[in-house]
């Protein structure tokens, strides 16, 4: 079970889509947790986010893991440290976000008619998280380490 978690190999494509879906990711965790990227439409921090999602009447508790999935699960991403873990809760989460934008449309709100944004930004990115899932961190991550070099160590009695 653990090695299915953490076992990847030394491709580059789970490489540069982990880090590119955990530099997309890591914004909307920071703005959640400590309110930064007032700019970008966040920077409400804990206590805005919680009330937030008691307005649309979401559980503390999911609001929280939330929180906990975009912040370290996008450092998750970036180092490539349970990679698919991470990807796999972002996932869920931005699946989620499908639903509540979906009466939107497709396409994002470029020209600032319309009252939300659209999906096609989330399907581009559950796409990349699936790849991660699948396929796991890739080269220079946590993970291959943890799989490639550590299991040459065992520990004699």
């Amino acid at each position: 079970m653990i090695d299915s978690i953490f076992y990847t190999g030394n491709d580059y494509v789970p490489l540069i889509l982990r880090v590119v879906a955990g530099v997309i990711i890591l914004p909307y965790g920071m703005q959640k947790l400590f309110g930064w990227f007032p700019p970008l439409g966040g920077g409400i921090g804990i206590k805005g986010t919680l009330a937030d999602f008691k307005a649309k009447k979401v559980p503390v508790l999911i609001a929280c893991l939330v929180i906990v999935a975009q912040t370290l699960g996008s450092i998750g991403l970036i180092i490539g440290c349970l990679g698919r873990v991470a990807a796999l809760g972002n996932f869920i989460i931005f699946a989620a976000a499908i639903v509540v934008h979906a009466p939107d449309g497709w396409a994002m709100n470029w020209t600032g008619r319309k009252k939300g944004e659209g999906i096609e930004y989330f399907i581009l990115l559950l796409s990349i998280l699936l790849i991660i899932i699948i396929k796991g961190s890739g080269a220079w991550s946590v993970d291959y380490w943890i799989t490639h070099f550590m299991s040459n160590f065992t520990i004699e009695r």
